[in-house]
C-alpha cells in the first residue's frame, strides 16, 4: 500500500477508522508493504515503488525455486531473509532513531531494505559470474541491472525520509558481506549437502509424479514434469 502525504501532514494523526471496523478491535497499518511520498512529486512517487521492489525480490527467488525446484533459490532466499532479521535485530540493540520527521517510526540503524538489495545484488552477480554461461556483455549488463537496483533501493529509503546516509551505507556494507559470504558458504556445501538435498528433492517430484502439458506446443507436446 502507497499512502500520499501532502506537505505538513502526519500520516496517522487524528485518522479515526469506520464504524465496523471499531467493532472487530481497531485498524493497523500494515507496515510490510506502507509507504508514504510527497502528493505531487513524480521523482517521490517512483522512490515509493522502487522502495517496496525486495518484497517482489523475495517473492521471486522463492517463486523461481517453487517453478524450478533448484535448490540454489532457495538458499539465495534464505540468506536474503537472514540478512534482513538479522538487521531487524541490530536495530533494536543499536537504536539509533530515524532521521526527524519520517513517518516510519522505531529505531533506522541499519537499513533492512538497504541490506537485502545489497545482499541480493552480490550474491546473484557472483552467481552470474561463477555459474552461469553466457557471453560477457549479457553478465556485464546483469551485474549492472543488479548494482544500479541496489543502489536506487538505497535512494528511495533516503529521498523518502525514513533513513539516514549512514544507516544506508551501513546497510549495504552488511549486505555485501553477507551475500559474499553467503555465495562461499554455499560452495563449501555444494558437495557434501546441498547436491545430496537436491538429488533427494528430485526424487522426490519424480514419485509424486506431476506432470503438466505443454499448452504451446513446444517439445512435440511432450509432457513435463
Amino acid at each position: 500500500k502507497i499512502r500520499r502525504r501532502a506537505e505538513g501532514s502526519q500520516a496517522l494523526e487524528g485518522w479515526q477508522p469506520p464504524a465496523w471496523g471499531a467493532a472487530m478491535g481497531g485498524r493497523k497499518v500494515f507496515e510490510f508493504t506502507y509507504v508514504e511520498y510527497e502528493e505531487g512529486s513524480l521523482i517521490a512517487k517512483l522512490a515509493a515503488v522502487v522502495t517496496l521492489t525486495p518484497n517482489l525480490a523475495a517473492f521471486g527467488l522463492f517463486s523461481a525455486f517453487v517453478v524450478t525446484r533448484r535448490l540454489a533459490w532457495l538458499w539465495a532466499f534464505a540468506g536474503a531473509v537472514g540478512v534482513d532479521l538479522l538487521c531487524s535485530a541490530l536495530k533494536h540493540v543499536i537504536k539509533e532513531p530515524r532521521p526527524e520527521g519520517s513517518y516510519r517510526k522505531g529505531p533506522g540503524m541499519p537499513s533492512e531494505h538497504a541490506a537485502f538489495a545489497a545482499f541480493c545484488a552480490t550474491h546473484l552477480s557472483l552467481w552470474v559470474a561463477r555459474r552461469v554461461r553466457c557471453g560477457p556483455r549479457l553478465k556485464a549488463l546483469a551485474w549492472i541491472a543488479l548494482g544500479v537496483w541496489a543502489a536506487a533501493v538505497a535512494a528511495s529509503r533516503h529521498l523518502l525520509g525514513v533513513h539516514t546516509a549512514a544507516q544506508l551505507v551501513v546497510g549495504a556494507l552488511i549486505g555485501v558481506g553477507s551475500g559474499a559470504a553467503w555465495f562461499g558458504l554455499e560452495a563449501a556445501l555444494r558437495g557434501p549437502v546441498l547436491a545430496p538435498l537436491q538429488r533427494r528433492l528430485d526424487r522426490v517430484w519424480a514419485w509424486l509424479d506431476i506432470r503438466f502439458d505443454d499448452c504451446c506446443g513446444g517439445d512435440n507436446g511432450k509432457d513435463h514434469r
